[in-house]
């Protein structure tokens, strides 16, 4: 008889034990919230924003841009073609076609239809002399809304903010990434250049879900360097996700070659 109390007692411990432990992770998993959890570990913000990265393998949409810098406002649209961390494929117009862009790891190649000149450069030795290996993810992760570094890699501090979970990390540039705490989508990243005495912010607004991905519809960019700058808008619109994809790029025999560095002066 007591060994069955005891036996009774101890199953009883055991389920209230096991009850709480579900109960705690359930607690634990459901970390959404309207305003940021003062608690919540680094590690947890990274986990969970990490899980809602947008991912693909190939993508093409329309962009409406527009482009201020204090003195010019322009209005161009793009046709953007995407392979994951690969390949960046741009079609400009302007009611015609202007310029194309096509981008690798390795190489840059762009030709433009007003002066008639076009880049086929190799970006490999200026890229590992700058310590970039992947500036195509480095891009594409600015305009899909996620950390342009690796957030597993760099080494984050938390700073207090009441609306977002604010994170910086000051590997190699300073980065500063603000994350809804109710989404976990990256609202905002901040990019100090040190060697340009630069700023770059980049706001991510209005996401929807397409396809069952969910991708910021709207992109402000800023770029700030003294008293300079400069304004980009990205509209983003008709994104498709096809199982086949080519990037065609094809210089006119005519056109004048140039470098990068010519096109940056």
């Amino acid at each position: 008889m007591i060994m069955k109390t005891i036996n009774k007692s101890y199953s009883a411990l055991i389920f209230t034990l096991l009850f709480f432990f579900i109960y705690g992770c359930a607690v634990k998993k459901n970390i959404s919230s309207d305003a940021p959890i003062k608690e919540i570990e680094i590690a947890e913000i990274i986990k969970n924003s990490r899980k809602e990265e947008f991912k693909y393998e190939k993508l093409r949409n329309r962009v409406k841009v527009k482009f201020d810098n204090g003195r010019l406002t322009q209005n161009v649209n793009l046709n953007l073609r995407a392979l994951e961390d690969e390949f960046l494929w741009i079609s400009a117009s302007m009611i015609v076609p202007i310029a194309k862009i096509l981008m690798s790891n390795e190489r840059f190649i762009f030709y433009e239809k007003f002066q008639k000149t076009f880049i086929d450069q190799d970006l490999s030795k200026v890229l590992k002399l700058n310590g970039y290996q992947e500036p195509v993810k480095l891009l594409q992760d600015l305009l899909f809304g996620r950390p342009i570094v690796d957030m597993n890699k760099a080494n984050w501090e938390r700073i207090n903010n009441s609306i977002y979970y604010v994170l910086q990390s000051s590997n190699r540039i300073q980065t500063t990434i603000f994350i809804n705490p109710k989404t976990f989508k990256l609202d905002q990243q901040r990019i100090f250049i040190p060697i340009l005495s630069s700023l770059v912010t980049v706001n991510y607004r209005n996401y929807k879900n397409i396809d069952g991905k969910t991708v910021p519809n709207e992109i402000l960019i800023s770029y700030i360097k003294g008293n300079r700058v400069i304004k980009i808008n990205l509209e983003y619109s008709q994104f498709d996700f096809p199982e086949n994809l080519n990037f065609p790029m094809e210089i006119p025999s005519d056109y004048k070659r140039v470098n990068l560095d010519e096109l940056l002066k």
